[in-house]
């Protein structure tokens, strides 16, 4: 029985859905523990004594420690792996959780809350890592969409269910069940790892990809060599920053509705009741989950429909702002704000894109630090974007109630941040098909087949028909 129940375990650790299913999970209670302030709240504030500012800096200083933990936690995961990355993870969410249970003072809950963002801040970048090393590239862009899933069932395990636990089982035990179930299931993080088959597989690209560029140097010593060189680009050219424009373009503004302003935008500009807020909310859940079975799939198809399905998102984004930051009279009626929030729930998905561009960009050793420094793009603006509405409504209300012609202003202000981030990702982006387009005419490999156009600003066409790298996607042009 022994035998058996030992040769079952070594098939589950070498399963390719077992490990990507096992770190996914983490991510699913990541999120859980992430987003379980959103309803515990008017709780927090009854509990500790604290104001509506000091709730909101709970919000804040998490996500301003996650957004500054990206690129320590890529490189932590290239040099250690994810499994161990893991499982230090899980262990510091349960901890940051179940001190937040007994905390009964602000300074230690907002500890708590910085420490929840700090263990938050490797999970989900070690799922893609395993996905990234235990499956095929062509699978990646699929992996990506459905690791981002169980975020989102992590987020609507938040709303209702832990409503429902504050008010059957109060505050204490019920984060305290919440944290302890991340140190519980960390034992399952302790099994030692097997080989990744896609890791060793991954020699051959990285060697393709470094061979006209020095190999940086492997100790903690190399590393902002490695950040250096993942910002920089490899020959094939300098996907990471084009990845990282992309993800702030798409995501950002949307972010920053969702999780900060949307809600007194409803109520205090437009006048909803609070109910009807939050169902209008709601429609970023059901909006993202709509269109990340479109963009997935068809990103991970058709990696050349990945940038041009950006842009457009980015485009109609800015476009779903500016409506609601212009409406004449009394606001947009309720059909355009519907309207513009489905809209603006695109851009979740679409920021997977950059992720894509990190992974096919950069040799396996570099990875996770790329995808750490693409994911700083996109949270460092919701930062600041939130910080800014935030300013401008203080300055116009003078610290009173903000009305509609102040949220005006203050949405003028993601228009800017959305229009420049825009701009800055088509400039990189053609900066990036001009050296596809220049080294596909000297007859060398590409990432992506690119097909000239007039935006490009140059007439080059390749010699002859190249087949692209080993690590390249291979489908239609970008």
């Amino acid at each position: 029985m022994t035998s058996l129940v030992t040769t079952l375990d070594a098939a589950a650790r070498r399963n390719p859905w077992v490990v990507w299913l096992t770190g996914c999970l983490v991510y699913f209670l990541a999120v859980l523990h992430r987003s379980s302030l959103g309803v515990a709240g008017p709780d927090a504030v009854a509990r500790l004594g604290i104001s509506s500012a000091q709730l909101g800096a709970f919000v804040m200083v998490q996500l301003a420690i996650y957004a500054a933990m990206q690129v320590p936690a890529g490189l932590a995961i290239d040099r250690l792996g994810p499994r161990r990355v893991l499982l230090v993870a899980t262990l510091i969410m349960g901890t940051a959780q179940v001190t937040f249970a007994f905390a009964t003072s602000y300074p230690v809950a907002l500890g708590a809350r910085a420490l929840l963002g700090l263990g938050d801040s490797a999970v989900y970048l070690s799922c893609l890592r395993l996905a990234a090393e235990w499956f095929p590239r062509r699978r990646y862009a699929v992996l990506t969409m459905f690791s981002g899933l169980f975020g989102m069932a992590g987020n609507l395990a938040a709303t209702v269910p832990l409503v429902w636990a504050l008010g059957e089982f109060g505050w204490t035990r019920t984060f305290l069940v919440t944290g302890a179930t991340s140190l519980v299931y960390a034992v399952l993080l302790l099994r030692p790892a097997v080989a990744a088959p896609y890791k060793s597989a991954a020699a051959h690209e990285a060697e393709v990809a470094d061979r006209e560029e020095v190999q940086p140097r492997r100790g903690w010593g190399g590393v902002l060599d490695d950040v250096r060189a993942s910002w920089r680009g490899t020959a094939l050219g300098k996907g990471t920053q084009v990845g990282f424009w992309t993800h702030q373009a798409t995501m950002a503004s949307g972010t920053v509705l969702a999780m900060v302003w949307g809600f007194p935008f409803l109520t205090e500009g437009l006048g909803y009741t609070p109910d009807r807020a939050a169902a209008m909310l709601s429609l970023f859940v059901i909006g993202t989950l709509g269109f990340s079975f479109l963009v997935g799939p068809l990103a991970g198809r058709r990696p050349g429909w990945r940038m041009p399905l950006a842009i457009v998102i980015c485009l109609l984004g800015l476009l779903a702002l500016t409506s609601l930051a212009v409406w004449p009279g009394e606001g947009p009626p309720t059909w355009a704000v519907t309207l513009a929030f489905l809209v603006l729930s695109a851009g979740g998905p679409a920021s997977q894109v950059g992720f894509h561009l990190a992974r096919d960009y950069n040799p396996p050793h570099r990875i996770s630090t790329a995808t750490g420094l693409v994911n700083i793009g996109g949270f460092a603006a919701a930062m600041v974007g939130a910080v800014v509405f935030g300013v401008i409504l203080d300055t116009l209300s003078h610290h009173g109630t903000p009305v509609l012609a102040d949220y005006r202003w203050a949405l003028g202000s993601l228009v800017l941040i959305s229009t420049f981030s825009t701009c800055a990702m088509l400039l990189s982006l053609l900066g990036l098909r001009r050296l596809a387009l220049g080294r596909i005419a000297a007859g060398q490999d590409v990432a992506l087949p690119v097909v000239a156009h007039w935006w490009d600003g140059t007439t080059a066409r390749p010699r002859r028909r190249r087949r692209p790298s080993s690590r390249a996607p291979q489908d239609d042009p970008e």
